[in-house]
């Protein structure tokens, strides 16, 4: 699985359920993860985003998405189907700077 792939399955409405599309990120964290040896970016960013989109899903999952929230969670789906270094750029780079301070 890759941000690609769930880019078109959002894009074709194929997850029927947030269960199915946090099934499919939770893969793509666990593909990089499988596929990328341990103190190499890849696998440090993943886990870098992993560890902040676990944080945030669990939010979501608490209450019902404001609209503000829908549009934010949209913009990202988005971008990341257009762009795939999105990630790198504005998700990995900045949270790794937070985290690892």
């Amino acid at each position: 699985m890759d941000f690609g792939t769930m880019g078109n399955k959002v894009k074709d409405s194929r997850y029927a359920t947030m269960e199915e599309f946090d099934k499919d990120v939770r893969l793509v964290f666990d593909n990089c993860k499988t596929f990328n040896p341990p103190a190499t970016l890849p696998y440090s960013f993943a886990e870098i985003v992993e560890k902040a989109y676990r944080k945030e899903w669990a939010k979501a999952m608490e209450k019902k998405l404001s609209h503000g929230d829908k549009r934010s969670l949209q913009s990202i789906t988005n971008n990341l189907i257009k762009d795939p270094m999105y990630v790198l750029t504005s998700l990995f780079l900045p949270l790794s700077l937070i985290i690892l301070g």
